[in-house]
């Protein structure tokens, strides 16, 4: 009985040396004897990323962002043959009331890839409907922005594409979006004469970079201007006739809800005061000024036949009245010249005569 326990306890210790000499040959942490050295374990070849799968390594090595698809798949050749479908919801931030009707624009993009395959759209929808579904859309890069009196969404990017390496999957041939409608952006601004004092009654223009929009307000008697319901973007203002600013033309970058322009500073521009007037002296209400000199000059009179000429360039003028719905007519020559702060403008009269 003894020798069978015996037999059996030195059975157990070799299975014991055996299994701990076998976990070390398997694990490079575990410690081997003196004079032996570390074997490294060969890493494990892995094989590509399934489908489906998000790869660490792509979500560290690539740029912005694309839309909506894995990033194993963003490396794919990208394929804008056919039409796609693009849905999507709107919504209006707090406060804002639902408004009577709002446009979805589509446009191509000015940047994201398929831009030159985009076609654009443009959609009215009633304000009690907030969602939208675009169909037989040629897939392309296209900017998505909705928009009502007063409010805007920011222009969104999106593609719809499919994969050229796998024709056989959906790709982003359907996409859908949400969009945000917020109050739109305002801009304004003070425009000051030469000695540092607000300049009233000054045409002020502003016109979207690199786009056709273009609006007019005159600055108040405080010389401040204002323009509201813009979209974000850079804006060019002018001061004075559009064609000959009065001052270097100012890039102004437009974001909500309101920016503020650095004041604008007038050279040295002196006033006069035209009043034109009929063969009898009546005056002559609305009659259409024309100048040509260093400023130009387009106006109408007032109703006492007068019309202040608030910032001329120093120099010669002429100038030719027309009065509205007759012949009559009148032309006058005339000189600016400096004037000191505070003194009153001189007057120029102007008579009209009938013309056969």
């Amino acid at each position: 009985m003894v020798l069978v326990g015996a037999v059996l306890v030195l059975a157990l210790a070799g299975w014991a040396s055996w299994s701990t000499a076998r976990g070390a040959a398997r694990n490079p942490l575990a410690g081997g004897g003196a004079g032996e050295a570390e074997q490294p374990v060969a890493a494990q070849e892995q094989g590509p990323t399934e489908p489906g799968v998000r790869d660490p390594e792509a979500l560290q090595s690539e740029g912005p962002i694309e839309v909506g698809i894995d990033l194993p798949y963003k490396r794919m050749e990208k394929s804008f043959d056919g039409r796609g479908t693009l849905t999507g919801s709107v919504a209006f931030a707090p406060g804002l009331p639902t408004p009577r009707e709002w446009t979805l624009e589509v446009l191509p993009s000015q940047f994201a890839l398929g831009r030159e395959h985009a076609e654009g759209r443009t959609e009215t929808f009633p304000g009690n409907i907030t969602t939208f579904e675009l169909f037989d859309l040629p897939m392309g890069g296209y900017t998505v922005r909705a928009s009502a009196e007063g409010m805007s969404s920011l222009g969104a990017e999106v593609m719809l594409f499919k994969l050229a390496e796998q024709p056989h999957l959906p790709g982003m041939d359907r996409v859908h979006m949400s969009l945000v409608m917020m109050p739109r952006a305002s801009l304004d601004g003070v425009v000051l004469d030469h000695w540092g004092q607000p300049a009233a009654e000054v045409l002020v223009t502003l016109q979207r970079k690199g786009g056709p929009e273009r609006r007019e307000a005159r600055t108040t008697y405080s010389g401040l201007w204002r323009f509201q319901d813009l979209e974000e973007g850079t804006w060019i203002v002018r001061v004075g006739p559009f064609q000959r600013p009065l001052v270097e033309p100012t890039e102004v970058n437009v974001a909500r809800p309101a920016t503020q322009a650095p004041d604008l500073q007038l050279p040295p521009l002196y006033p006069v005061v035209l009043r034109a007037v009929d063969e009898t002296d009546r005056p002559l209400e609305g009659a259409v000024v024309r100048g040509f000199g260093p400023t130009p000059i387009e106006e109408v009179t007032g109703f006492d036949g007068q019309l202040l000429l608030g910032h001329l360039a120093v120099g010669t003028y002429q100038v030719r009245v027309q009065e509205d719905g007759t012949t009559r007519t009148g032309r006058l020559d005339f000189e600016v010249r400096p004037l000191e702060q505070g003194q009153e403008p001189p007057l120029f009269l102007v008579r009209c005569l009938e013309r056969d």
